[in-house]
């Protein structure tokens, strides 16, 4: 899959296991094991002619990974005053707009698993 930063500056991405990757704003083809860090990180999904190609499973596990984010974070602008992931600060790591709904149901999902 290829990923995008969405801003004029690169994103870097490093794992755990040593390996690294750089994403710049015109995209690059990366291996499965950087999907995850890379959307955690803002980078977006992207298909050949620059359009956004994320599919509904890639999308919820980006906003999955962008919220678990937020919360091992611990910063408190990532919430709002209800406990709820500020949608603003989400948009800003995705890189893509999520709706209320759809932040709210993937974080009863994350938080019932705790």
């Amino acid at each position: 899959m290829k990923f995008r930063s969405p801003s004029d500056q690169p994103i870097h991405v490093a794992l755990t296991t040593g390996h690294t990757a750089s994403i710049p704003p015109e995209g690059v083809e990366l291996a499965p094991m950087f999907h995850k860090e890379a959307s955690a990180r803002g980078a977006v999904l992207f298909d050949d002619s620059g359009a956004s190609a994320i599919t509904p499973e890639a999308r919820k596990a980006a906003i999955s990974a962008a919220i678990t984010g937020m919360l091992d974070g611990k910063a408190e602008d990532d919430f709002t005053a209800e406990g709820k992931p500020n949608l603003t600060r989400l948009k800003a790591r995705l890189g893509f707009t999520v709706s209320r709904e759809e932040a709210d149901a993937v974080f009863t999902e994350l938080t019932a698993k705790v």
